[in-house]
């Protein structure tokens, strides 16, 4: 059931996660971050809002505000505490912080910004709404910072009171005069504006947003938690088909698309969606689903190589030489066993050096050596390298020689390789052949330096390998899963390649087919046998195989297969390929003794099919026929309920 998958909790836990992100707004702050960037690659080059500051505004304010009316200006902003009367009584001049009829909504922050457009008070008229028309729906709305800063015309009062500035700069235009500020004020938190202390200037960007219609929406929150939402549904999908580096590339692939997509929305549609907050839901999608899946598919393992072991424990499975502490106890078992030595000792190479060590005695002690030079760059041991092979050496290298005794010395060495010498005497007897002696332990010889060199080769990869140092860089300090599911699998392969080989190297040909009649396992004299015969074995079902074999009825046919596999019986019948003929010895493989991954509901796991050859055993004979035909007579069971389940 659903309620105990794993994926399926996790998945829910991350939907819960970003739902209560994207409510709690924990990344907002990434939205106004990128918002600030956005606004630093706009560059719009005309306004028609201009900036005068005055160093001594209360003086100057009604020599400023009496120029400025003879420059056929839209609205003069005068954001000063003092006015006279007279200046408040022209209609097109405002005074929000001094007149109580009119104000000026507060430029509100935001995640740390100073950029969205607050609401004035009631009890005021909105000197926007006044200039711009209905301000209702701008309320929250973001401040459009396109403009370049070197773009918003700036005079100074002395400039304008002395007739500097061009008619063209301020007819028509929104006048926003402020006191100008001291050095020491503090600098505004907006972009662009991060060089200015001057609040005007946020003013004369909510005037030129508004002069323009570009004041920025956010999305609702129910919207921008729909969109979140939806976004995941989607890469949960996308990152749960891919690798990790794939699902990297697509996260990288993602993110730009998103970032340009947001870019142009907010540039023609003055939309700004929660890109911050979709960047990270990417990022974190793409992680949660790789770790989901890496601790499923952990367990999953560690589940399946503790099954492995369980299913191996009951079959013996030698230990391999490059496991065992030394090889030198499995070689003197392989000589025990193959050579009829009188003595032996194997000496194996110092390393770095040209000495050489005593390492085992075969019926004798390491102390029956009675050379003790142990330099395999002189004689006896030089000789034997240069033959390549075994010497006879007349010179004692055992103490208490006997009058028949020889003695032979050969090198243990591969690819030029020297890993040791082999010191041995033999008692020839009457039977003795000293050149196919002297081949075989060549031969011997050859097979243990080899061994030799490549467990030396292993041991120094697992030095290299097994150091702290190299572990702790490699990530390796605990022993990786995939060593331990290596480790497995290559106990599984091993066994499989034993039995394989051995079922190979049956003489009789066989074949297993399943109960749908498909070929599960066949063997080398099988395949040999079906290309003599040229039978298409893959293509062929068991009913094929007996028809094709067998001249006996298809029905009867179908009646031996039913009594095979529901009285999991034997049959042994005459079969004849060609010139050939066999004893078909046909059985049932019982379901327990077969392990299916899918649970098929049978109690036997297949029929297997034995060729046994007698075409030789029938030339032999002087009535070959008798023989066949007591085959073909004989009953598969004297039961009457199995006869009866045999004749359907």
């Amino acid at each position: 059931m659903i309620k105990r998958q794993k994926p399926f909790w996790s998945i829910l836990l991350l939907f819960m996660v970003v739902l209560v992100i994207a409510i709690h707004g924990s990344f907002a702050r990434l939205n106004a971050y990128v918002y600030s960037q956005f606004n630093q690659l706009f560059e719009q080059q005309s306004s028609d809002i201009v900036v005068i500051e005055s160093a001594n505004l209360q003086q100057q304010q009604s020599s400023l505000i009496s120029q400025l009316l003879t420059q056929d200006v839209k609205a003069i902003v005068v954001l000063s505490d003092v006015a006279s009367k007279q200046s408040m009584s022209f209609a097109n001049v405002y005074f929000p912080f001094a007149d109580p009829r009119y104000c000026l909504p507060a430029v509100q922050p935001w995640l740390g910004y100073n950029m969205v457009l607050g609401k004035p008070q009631s009890q005021c008229q909105n000197v926007w709404e006044r200039i711009y028309g209905p301000q209702q729906d701008n309320t929250g709305k973001l401040i459009n910072f396109a403009l370049a800063p070197s773009a918003l015309p700036k005079f100074s009062s002395t400039r304008l009171l002395e007739e500097d500035v061009l008619i063209s700069q301020l007819a028509g235009k929104v006048v926003l005069i402020a006191q100008q500020q001291l050095g020491f004020s503090v600098p505004l938190r907006a972009p662009k504006l991060h060089a200015a202390n001057n609040p005007v200037y946020l003013h004369a960007y909510v005037a030129d947003s508004l002069a323009k219609s570009q004041l920025v929406t956010r999305l609702a929150q129910w919207q921008s938690v729909a969109l979140q939402l939806s976004l995941l549904a989607l890469l949960l999908i996308i990152y749960q088909k891919n690798t990790l580096t794939l699902s990297i590339i697509i996260a990288v692939g993602l993110s730009a698309v998103s970032l340009l997509s947001s870019y142009l929305v907010l540039l023609f549609a003055h939309y700004l969606l929660p890109i911050g907050q979709l960047l990270v839901i990417n990022v974190m999608t793409m992680l949660w689903v790789f770790f989901s899946r890496k601790w499923l598919e952990e367990n999953e393992l560690l589940e399946l190589i503790a099954n492995v072991h369980q299913r191996m424990m009951g079959r013996y499975l030698p230990r391999s030489i490059s496991t065992e502490s030394t090889p030198w106890d499995a070689i003197i078992t392989l000589v025990n066993q193959q050579l009829a030595l009188n003595r032996s000792i194997f000496l194996a190479r110092l390393e770095g050096d040209h000495r050489l060590e005593e390492i085992r005695a075969i019926n004798c002690n390491i102390e029956d050596i009675l050379e003790q030079r142990r330099d395999y760059q002189r004689p006896p041991y030089s000789d034997a390298i240069k033959a390549f092979g075994a010497v006879q050496t007349a010179r004692p290298f055992f103490t208490g020689l006997q009058d028949q005794e020889r003695q032979f010395v050969v090198p243990l060495m591969y690819a030029g390789d020297i890993r040791g010498f082999w010191a041995m005497t033999v008692i020839p007897n009457a039977h003795f052949d000293e050149k196919a002696f002297v081949k075989n332990v060549n031969r011997f010889a050859s097979q243990i330096g080899e061994l030799l060199f490549h467990y030396r080769m292993l041991q120094n990869q697992q030095r290299a390998t097994l150091s702290p140092l190299t572990r702790a860089l490699t990530l390796t300090l605990e022993k990786p899963l995939s060593q331990k599911v290596k480790t497995a699998i290559g106990e599984m392969e091993q066994k499989l390649s034993t039995l394989e080989q051995v079922f190979n190297q049956i003489r009789t040909a066989a074949v297993l087919f399943n109960l749908f009649g498909q070929v599960v396992q066949t063997n080398q004299p099988l395949e040999q046998l079906a290309k003599k015969h040229h039978l298409a074995l893959f293509e062929m079902t068991a009913l094929d195989l007996l028809d094709k074999i067998i001249a006996m009825p298809k029905e009867t046919l179908k009646g031996k297969l039913r009594y095979l596999t529901l009285q999991q019986g034997e049959l042994f019948l005459p079969a004849t390929l060609g010139k050939d003929t066999y004893i078909l010895n046909i059985r049932s493989i019982s379901a327990s003794q077969v392990s299916s991954t899918i649970g098929e509901p049978f109690s036997v796991a297949g029929i297997l099919f034995e060729f046994i050859d007698i075409t030789t055993l029938l030339q032999q004979l002087d009535d070959p026929h008798a023989l066949l035909n007591q085959l073909a007579s004989v009953s598969p069971d004297s039961d009457e309920d199995s006869n009866e389940e045999h004749t359907l």
